[in-house]
């Protein structure tokens, strides 16, 4: 598609990968942390857009369903359809090569509803570090408001851990591979009862599980699930993640929290990783406390925001 004289909007190609890099390397340049979203795999790309000029890539866009809802699921939640939009540093000041990424995304993130189960709202949602004051002005001024912060922490992989407090009794903690349907169905139930407007959703519980190194490390009392962590390698990046750390109210302040965590960050020191991070809200504060008493350092501060579609 031209889009005006030199310039023309495509999605994106295989052998547009070396462009992509180029792109992310010229943005870090020149500002160090940046959200960037690199292509997946084949049957992604036609929701990844890119703009080009006199040959050269000069944006990215890309659009992807993040949280889905269930057709089944009973309470009031929200589909997330997340997008992600990066300029050449010095085509920064154009918002009309934003205005024109920005719109085929849109077109592309309304096909995506309408695939998902039509009794939950959906949202449109873009997160941005907070130090990226351009592209978050720029979300701002089409009328996305904010809804969440978020802090990025790392930790580092030989970090030391001490010894938790936690004592098994007839609790069981182990590594759960959910590896059939009724297992991962179990598992969901569970945690959409700690993030019941944010469920997970079986779609990407698979792509949790899809990463590599993934593990859960559950704890069961009799055959309740009583707390839950996740842990993988990131696909693209030498990181590790810890992910969907949850304890039923009935076994907080305990020390399980604590324990399951550890058991986590071990279970990625073994795989020779540069470090682990994990995300949490900036608002939660005993979360924070419990992260920093383990070890984690914050690193640095996402903003996300939304609007209705």
């Amino acid at each position: 598609m031209t889009v005006d004289g030199d310039f023309y909007i495509r999605s994106y190609q295989e052998q547009d990968w070396d462009s992509v890099v180029l792109l992310y390397k010229k943005l870090i340049k020149y500002e160090e942390n940046v959200i960037y979203w690199w292509p997946g795999p084949v049957n992604t790309w036609d929701d990844v857009h890119c703009i080009f000029n006199k040959g050269f890539m000069i944006a990215k866009g890309h659009v992807q369903a993040i949280n889905l809802v269930a057709e089944d699921y009973q309470g009031d939640a929200n589909h997330l359809i997340y997008l992600n939009i990066k300029v050449d540093p010095d085509w920064e000041s154009h918002n009309e090569i934003r205005d024109i990424l920005y719109e085929r995304l849109l077109q592309r993130a309304k096909l995506l509803k309408n695939k998902l189960p039509p009794q939950f709202p959906t949202k449109l949602c873009v997160g941005n570090y907070a130090s990226e004051i351009k592209e978050n002005s720029y979300f701002e001024s089409r009328g996305f408001t904010h809804f969440e912060s978020l802090y990025w922490m790392n930790i580092e992989i030989d970090k030391d851990l001490s010894p938790t407090n936690f004592k098994l009794t007839s609790e069981n903690i182990i590594h759960w591979n959910m590896n059939t349907y009724e297992e991962e169905i179990k598992y969901l139930q569970a945690e959409n009862e700690i993030w019941s407007e944010n469920p997970t959703g079986l779609q990407k519980l698979r792509e949790f599980k899809s990463n590599p190194y993934w593990t859960s490390i559950t704890a069961f009392y009799n055959t309740e699930i009583i707390g839950s962590v996740m842990a993988w390698k990131e696909s693209d990046e030498n990181i590790g993640t810890i992910e969907n750390v949850f304890v039923k109210p009935d076994w907080r302040s305990c020390g399980l929290a604590k324990h399951l965590i550890t058991e986590g960050i071990r279970h990625l020191q073994k795989c020779n990783l540069d470090y682990i991070q994990l995300l949490v809200e900036t608002k939660n504060e005993s979360a924070l406390k419990l992260y920093k008493s383990i070890g984690f350092e914050i690193k640095k501060e996402e903003k996300r925001y939304w609007i209705n579609m």
